[in-house]
């Protein structure tokens, strides 16, 4: 999905449907990638994109039959607040995610 102002993308999600990697007959979905525009990403505007963008999946899921949403974030960009975010509007922190530079 892509968030558009004025005709400008300012945020887009990707994310797909699909199983249990050892289970069966219970679709979620996993949003992979989630961003909002830096130049308007910590603004009363770039918090109304993101909460739009969280209402775009909720809606595309529950259409396809959706049990359960996964959030992935997987960079270390406004962590806190990214986390704040998802706290508020009822997620739950299941995990974590590491790196090792090569």
């Amino acid at each position: 999905m892509i968030a558009e102002r004025h005709g400008q993308a300012v945020g887009f999600v990707y994310c797909s449907v699909g199983e249990y990697h050892i289970g069966s007959d219970v679709l979620l979905t996993t949003i992979h990638n989630m961003n909002v525009s830096r130049t308007i990403r910590s603004s009363l505007s770039g918090g109304k994109i993101a909460l739009g963008l969280f209402r775009g999946v909720k809606t595309w899921s529950k259409a396809r039959g959706v049990k359960e949403i996964l959030f992935h974030v997987t960079s270390d960009v406004n962590l806190a607040q990214t986390h704040k975010l998802a706290k508020r509007i009822g997620y739950k922190f299941v995990g974590g995610s590491y790196v090792e530079t090569a």
